[in-house]
């Protein structure tokens, strides 16, 4: 029955692909690939400052096992990676339709790599926290499947100490004019 409600439902009740005084959160998942491979989990939250432009906070969680972020000859069998990336990036939208938008992602951020390693003459085993800035740019579809939320399926090039892609698929919910 629900179904049959959000097919029947008059194109004018969709969310607009392309309206402004629209905030929105969204979570997603996937997987990175490149600095080996590894899930993702991860969080945005944004605004539309005009018709074809979104500007976001993004926070990202990458369990990368014994990978690290910037190869380092002074650590040897590095474990427990923890990657936390925290970036800020535009959404380029290209509205199609009304329920579907492609958009180009730029956007940059910080780094953050925290991980155990052997290091140092004796060969200890410590915890070493690494911080480096990065770049990323890519492109996603927006895809609404009620009149205020959809799935947003993303590819991305990271560009940091370690070149790196991710692909992720999220669910995304639109706030009105109250947002920010």
């Amino acid at each position: 029955m629900f179904t049959a409600l959000l097919v029947g439902c008059a194109p004018a009740l969709w969310a607009q692909s392309d309206e402004t005084d629209v905030g929105e959160v969204a979570l997603h998942a996937g997987g990175s690939f490149g600095a080996g491979t590894h899930y993702s989990v991860g969080g945005s939250s944004g605004f539309a400052f005009n018709r074809k432009g979104m500007a976001f906070v993004e926070a990202t969680y990458t369990e990368m096992g014994k990978d690290i972020l910037w190869r380092r000859p002074d650590v040897q069998s590095p474990q427990g990676s923890r990657l936390f990336e925290f970036m800020t990036s535009v959404h380029i939208r290209i509205p199609v339709k009304d329920r579907l938008a492609p958009y180009v992602i730029v956007g940059g951020g910080l780094f953050y790599n925290s991980f155990h390693a052997y290091a140092g003459p004796q060969g200890a085993l410590i915890g070493i926290d690494d911080f480096k800035f990065g770049v990323q740019s890519g492109g996603g579809v927006r895809y609404y499947i009620g009149d205020n939320w959809g799935i947003r399926p993303e590819f991305k090039v990271i560009v940091s100490s370690r070149t790196y892609t991710r692909m992720t698929i999220g669910v995304f919910y639109n706030l009105r004019t109250f947002w920010p």
